[in-house]
């Protein structure tokens, strides 16, 4: 075992080897305390005998290691050998290795939001993200080095940029990787659709190692239709592409089959259009999402002037059909 342990903290192995290594002590509560023992007894060791040769450095190590067992105390082997002064050192030294670890297997929380409600995450950093209905974020953490966020739905991003640290957004294939920024992102694996509002700061919107845009500015957002692999970059209006963020449905032209798309997202429910006609049929407004479905149907049927009705299924869901 100890064998194993020298070989890991000399750095010795495939990455491969190693991050099996970590997965294992990982799950063995008593093997990482031994390791962590190992550590740092090895690090204080080496910053004893810095001076000395390597075959001394191991000699003394094993002559140590036999009498300071894993169990004991190591600080107290730190006094009786003189050199408390470096306490502090070896402390921050010690977790050097289990931050490389970190960096090959992250810590992963996933966030989601359910249909009918917006949520708020905010992030060890102080970065926040917000998610629109029925949205889910999966963030991985890899040390102090890397985030990673994979977004399905729609999501506002306030990012606390960190040159030290990459911060990622991925979109099915395609990522933002963030450059200082306040930015709105989507992604619709069902139209195929990806889009990304930039309101402060900059990205690079790349696919894989292939940059695609990378001089947005503020207040243009782009559209790629992933199906034809067509990307366009277009005006952003802000208080419009955020509206969601603030409780709001704000349509501006928008036919009767994108509206109901959002609806359903928000209340859970089926549309049917017995008459194709309405499906293009324009609307425009400004409605709360705190409206009841019926409330916002009955606005839709004065302004628009369509008909509908509302049944119930057996599974207690409901389905609007528009006549």
């Amino acid at each position: 075992m100890e064998e194993q342990f020298l070989d890991i903290i000399k750095g010795k192995g495939t990455a491969e080897e190693r991050e099996k290594f970590f997965r294992a002590i990982d799950e063995n509560l008593e093997r990482k305390k031994d390791f962590m023992a190992y550590e740092r007894l090895w690090v204080l060791n080496n910053m004893k005998h810095k001076h000395s040769s390597l075959r001394h450095k191991r000699q003394q190590f094993q002559k140590l290691w036999g009498q300071v067992k894993p169990g004991i105390q190591i600080q107290a082997w730190q006094m009786v050998s003189g050199i408390a002064a470096v306490a502090l050192i070896t402390l921050l030294m010690a977790g050097a290795i289990f931050n490389y670890y970190q960096r090959l297997v992250p810590e992963k929380i996933v966030f989601s939001s359910p249909k009918g409600n917006i949520s708020h995450v905010l992030l060890e950093d102080g970065s926040r993200i917000w998610l629109n209905s029925d949205s889910r974020a999966v963030v991985k953490k890899y040390g102090g080095d890397k985030v990673s966020i994979d977004l399905n739905g729609e999501g506002y991003f306030e990012v606390i940029h960190n040159p030290d640290r990459e911060f990622i957004v991925h979109l099915g294939d395609y990522t933002i990787h963030d450059l200082g920024t306040t930015f709105n992102a989507e992604y619709d694996d069902v139209r195929e659709r990806v889009s990304v509002a930039l309101f402060d700061g900059a990205i690079d919107f790349r696919k894989g190692d292939h940059i695609m845009n990378s001089d947005l500015q503020a207040g243009q957002m782009i559209c790629f239709d992933m199906k034809n692999q067509e990307l366009s970059v277009t005006e952003a209006d802000m208080e419009f592409i955020t509206a969601w963020k603030e409780g709001k449905f704000v349509f501006v032209n928008r036919t009767m089959q994108d509206i109901t798309k959002e609806l359903e997202e928000w209340y859970d429910v089926h549309f049917i259009f017995e008459n194709e006609s309405i499906k293009s049929d324009m609307f425009s407004g400004v409605i709360k999402r705190k409206t009841s479905l019926e409330h916002l149907l009955r606005v839709l049927r004065l302004s628009a002037e369509v008909d509908y009705q509302i049944e119930e299924n057996d599974d207690g869901s409901f389905t609007v059909i528009f006549q």
